[in-house]
């Protein structure tokens, strides 16, 4: 029996289907590029959890169609729609047992650990938040409530969940609704499918029932079932199939061989691609195919159905996530379905901006596109720099990827309290807009970070939406003579020498890298004569500007007078340049590559002696710590690394702190 044939022959589904003419709208996809954006199907307008995993008081999620979920990880996205399924399963068990049943014998009905296969857990309490399933003697409910539309109306189902043991949780309706058979009925008849993301395809796979279909898409073993979802919608519905073939070929240049059964009970599923002799099979296909094919597959194969998918745009480069959101998005609109989708994809955030949107964060949820100041914020700054911004309370401006580096290798080398509460996740946003040329680190740093927007505009745009955010630029003066100052809740601190690197790139410093010794080995087959040759060389030619004389009288000058010297004459010299060209040069000069390039120098910082460093390193430093231990402030480390590392921030108070990173 087809999957198809399978859910139309359940007695609920004609209620359903009645419903659904009442609505129907369908649009041919052969004619979608005439018309406009189908017309959605909003089988369900909200969800509300309490008490489920990460949601401890009652959150709210708009279900709009389709209805995007975003957020950090680890944040209760997935939660949320598995919250979803489960309610639906819930229902749909609830009914089948108590259907039949007078109003005082509509009990609760068991669900067992074992058939909730879309919400795997190794026991059932570990359903209700923080694990605790009684209080003070009592049962805690745990609860989920969806608005169901129904004959024009948005209605209230909620279902309530009691925790009888590691394996069984009994559900019930609540009381509100128990007397509506038909709503319940309707809303039981809704299939809530849940799609996870691709995994790895095998190269053969064997002809599944359908019940067993499900069990496996619960489970998220999408691979397990892709050519058995092709192969439903080949033989169910051929012209679905074929618009499918045409989908693949338009955005892959493939041409779809329909699906075969064999002799062995297993499916065969080809493809051909221009200039390839002969046809491939599916499983020779990238993992970006397979994940657009999965989804084609799954909405064709699931229509008039809720559809719940974890991350559609995984393994998908940006072209293709734009496009997997339409395609969702009109493909399940004409299906009569409707989707919620959580995502990473700041592409698809983009798209869902002005239609639904909903950011949850540490158990809260907050349905952005419905705030129109935030709205057209985030249109121009980037819905990811406000979410990044709200997730860690700060944002920290710095030229590029490598300060980070630097920062962190000065404050481990100093042993400052800074390090004890690094942030693993920095919201960092880099100034820096002109290269050289393109690397793949500047490239890094352009789409990690963002650029183009100078720091006091890009951080006033964040604090109209987070009043409490508080920013810090640690900038280079780029010999400018640039003066530190604090805008507000914006303090600019900007390197009183050249840059980071003219802390700590020294003559001392460099020949010892390229001698290695204790810290690290040699990196060139050099001896101690040649590196001094090519280094004083460079000296002579770039801080000395050729003058011979000076050059002399510095080398012969104690070490504490060649110090002052040196950080004179270099004050306003690009002392990032100056090492890439000794490297350079060094490398040339003994036949070896060039092992250390600008965004590494702070590699440097490990044959650094710290009574060297300047005091002025650790009042920046001393910045970063307030900025990180802010109350608004998140740090990924905390005192994890303090154990580690030995390096305390004990006795450190703010008030030690002056205004640009001055200890008082």
């Amino acid at each position: 029996m087809s999957h198809e044939k399978h859910t139309q022959n359940r007695p609920e589904n004609a209620v359903l289907a009645s419903h659904h003419r009442q609505n129907r709208s369908v649009v041919s996809l052969n004619t979608r590029s005439h018309l406009k954006e189908p017309r959605a199907m909003r089988l369900l307008h909200y969800l509300e959890i309490e008490n489920f995993k990460c949601f401890g008081d009652k959150q709210r999620i708009e279900l709009d169609h389709p209805a995007v979920l975003i957020g950090p990880n680890n944040c209760g996205k997935t939660s949320a729609i598995q919250a979803l399924a489960l309610w639906s399963q819930a229902l749909h068990t609830w009914y089948d047992a108590r259907k039949g049943s007078s109003a005082k014998e509509r009990t609760s009905a068991p669900l067992n650990r074992l058939s909730i296969v879309s919400v795997p857990v190794q026991r059932i309490r570990f359903f209700w938040h923080n694990t605790v399933v009684r209080a003070n003697r009592e049962d805690i409910t745990l609860t989920l409530t969806v608005g169901v539309e129904f004959k024009k109306q948005v209605h209230a189902l909620p279902m309530h969940f009691r925790n009888r043991g590691d394996e069984v949780v009994y559900c019930t309706p609540d009381e509100s609704v128990l007397g509506n058979l038909e709503l319940l009925a309707y809303a039981a008849s809704i299939r809530v499918e849940l799609l996870y993301p691709m995994s790895g395809l095998e190269t053969e796979e064997a002809i599944l029932q359908p019940g067993r279909i499900d069990v496996l898409l619960g489970q998220g073993q999408t691979a397990q079932v892709l050519r058995n979802l092709c192969l439903m919608v080949a033989k169910d519905t051929p012209d679905d199939w074929k618009s499918i073939v045409t989908l693949m070929n338009r955005l892959f240049n493939v041409t779809l061989d329909t699906p075969q059964e064999t002799t062995r009970g297993a499916i065969e599923m080809r493809y051909k691609q221009p200039g390839v002799r002969e046809a491939l099979d599916v499983s020779s296909s990238g993992r970006g195919f397979q994940q657009m094919l999965l989804i084609f597959a799954y909405l064709y194969s699931h229509k008039r159905s809720v559809l719940l998918v974890d991350e559609p745009d995984a393994h998908l480069e940006i072209l293709r996530q734009k496009q997997v959101y339409v395609l969702l998005r009109d493909i399940a609109a004409e299906n009569q379905s409707q989707v919620v989708m959580v995502t990473h994809s700041e592409v698809i955030l983009e798209e869902a901006l002005d239609k639904n949107l909903t950011l949850l964060m540490d158990g809260k949820t907050d349905d952005l596109a419905r705030k129109p100041d935030i709205k057209n914020s985030l249109k121009h700054f980037g819905a990811d720099h406000y979410i990044k911004a709200r997730e860690r309370g700060y944002v920290l401006y710095v030229e590029g990827g490598t300060d980070m580096d630097m920062l962190r290798a000065l404050a481990n080398l100093l042993r400052h309290p800074v390090a004890a509460v690094w942030d693993e996740r920095p919201n960092t946003f880099y100034v820096q807009n002109n290269y050289p040329d393109i690397s793949l680190q500047s490239e890094l740093e352009r789409v990690e970070g963002g650029f183009g927007v100078t720091p006091r505009v890009h951080f006033s745009g964040l604090q109209g939406l987070l009043p409490d955010l508080q920013g810090l630029a640690i900038l280079d003066n780029d010999g400018m003579n640039r003066q530190s100052s604090v805008d507000g809740r914006l303090t600019f601190a900007y390197w009183r020498r050249y840059e980071a690197e003219n802390y700590f790139v020294t003559p001392d410093v460099l020949r010892r890298y390229a001698l290695g010794g204790d810290v690290m080995p040699q990196l060139f087959d050099a001896s101690a004569m040649e590196v001094d040759e090519v280094l004083d060389a460079l000296i002579l030619d770039r801080v000395f500007e050729s003058i011979e004389a000076d050059f002399q009288a510095w080398k012969q000058a104690s070490p504490e007078v060649a110090r002052l010297v040196w950080e004179a004459k270099t004050q306003r010299i690009k002392l990032s340049t100056f090492a890439e060209d000794f490297f350079r040069r060094l490398a040339g000069r003994v036949g070896g590559s060039m092992l250390l390039t600008k965004g590494e120098l702070h590699r440097l910082v490990s044959v650094v002696d710290p009574k060297t460093v300047s005091a002025e390193v650790s009042e920046k430093l001393n910045l970063l710590l307030n900025l990180l231990r802010r109350p608004g402030g998140r740090t990924a480390s905390g005192n994890l690394d303090a154990a580690k590392t030995g390096y305390s921030t004990a006795g450190y108070r703010e008030s030690d702190i002056g205004p640009f990173g001055m200890t008082t």
